[in-house]
């Protein structure tokens, strides 16, 4: 019995279903950024005529973006490049096009393209959880093989046909479709409580880019660079949210200390314990000590963070300390179930270190950004 209905790709008339919920998504995010920019005293026409650079450069980068990657498939029909229909778009490089979008609409419209990427960033991230779905209906973004029978149910897992049977994999396009929600949900706390320009923004590339290190080591069709299990989204993904963090790292001018240097450290380690982890599932087992030993250096940080914040404002503060625990106890946890782990198969486990891994990232921004950075805020 299949998970779900066999659905035909095309709706009607040659469209595909995936074409009318990008589309959806492209006029819920006008809708929503229109409302925002106007809010801020944007031109009226600023959101439709970021359209309609973006639209066309955000196509032509995704597809780019796949066919660099993928060039193998198109060397001997080099006119296939042009066959978006079948299939090959890489959001990253849709997001590297409306970024060239927004450059030239900001410089158009004489505003500052961080302020204009901070009203994009809400109905990016929404549109993209909307867009998963077309991926359910061309039962493709799945994950890895899934044997165990207690875990053959949606939306955990779907069915995909090979040949001429049906087998489950993970459901990797409904898990970035939830952490897409989530990261709408804290975009929009975001805007209400923005330090600085750019910020909605900066919090939209760690927090969507964090889950998406998660996700993207699950899947079975990423786009994949000097081994089979390096995978270019993942290795951007981290990049990219580290880079957030260190840029919030870097606007705190007026007082560095060993308390505020700590998260940075923090956010090193968790690149560190996210790729052992990565290296370890996809070939080289013996790294699982090494993996577990940074696991223990992350749960040392986040303590340490606590300490030091506490002898310097000379008083425990709850607020902050409270996420950090958290995560902690799921460190903790994770280093008690890793015990005896050393030869069995840790694919799943892995990717639980790893969110203990992304969650302290995501929480060291939110110490920089907020807690440790002076309360100076620079609105426009």
């Amino acid at each position: 019995m299949l998970s779900r209905p066999l659905f035909d790709r095309i709706a009607f008339l040659g469209i595909s279903w995936y074409a009318i919920l990008i589309v959806a998504a492209i006029l819920i995010g006008l809708l929503l950024a229109g409302r925002e920019a106007q809010r801020q005293g944007f031109p009226h026409d600023t959101m439709v005529d970021f359209l309609l650079y973006a639209i066309p450069l955000a196509i032509v980068f995704a597809r780019l973006y796949y066919v660099v990657f993928r060039f193998n498939n198109y060397a001997d029909d080099l006119l296939s490049i042009l066959d978006i229909r079948q299939g090959g778009l890489a959001i990253y490089g849709a997001v590297i096009g409306g970024l060239i979008a927004a450059r030239i609409v900001s410089r158009k419209h004489g505003l500052p393209m961080l302020s204009l990427l901070d009203v994009i960033a809400p109905s990016l991230v929404l549109g993209q959880a909307i867009g998963r779905w077309g991926n359910y209906i061309n039962m493709e973004a799945y994950g890895l093989r899934i044997s165990e029978e207690a875990l053959q149910f949606f939306p955990f897992a779907v069915e995909i046909p090979v040949g001429e049977f049906w087998y489950w994999h993970m459901a990797t396009f409904f898990y970035e479709f939830c952490w897409d929600l989530l990261v709408f949900a804290i975009l929009l706390a975001v805007r209400r409580h923005r330090r600085r320009t750019g910020d909605v923004f900066c919090w939209y590339l760690l927090a969507y880019c964090a889950g998406r290190t998660v996700i993207e080591g699950l899947r079975s069709d990423s786009l994949t660079f000097i081994s089979d299990f390096v995978r270019i989204s993942q290795v951007l993904s981290a990049l990219a949210a580290f880079a957030v963090v260190v840029y919030f790292f870097l606007r705190i001018r007026d007082r560095i200390s060993a308390v505020i240097v700590l998260p940075l450290v923090s956010a090193v380690l968790c690149l560190v314990t996210t790729f052992l982890g990565e290296f370890e599932r996809g070939a080289y087992s013996f790294l699982f000590r090494f993996s577990q030993i940074s696991l223990v250096l992350l749960l040392v940080s986040q303590l340490a963070i606590i300490i030091l914040w506490t002898l310097d404002s000379r008083r425990f503060d709850p607020v902050t300390a409270a996420p950090l625990l958290l995560d902690a106890a799921f460190i903790v946890g994770l280093l008690i179930a890793g015990i005896g782990r050393a030869n069995a198969d840790n694919t799943y486990y892995v990717s639980l270190r790893q969110c203990a891994a992304m969650l302290q990232l995501i929480l060291c921004g939110w110490l920089l950004c907020y807690r440790f950075c002076p309360n100076t805020d620079e609105r426009e």
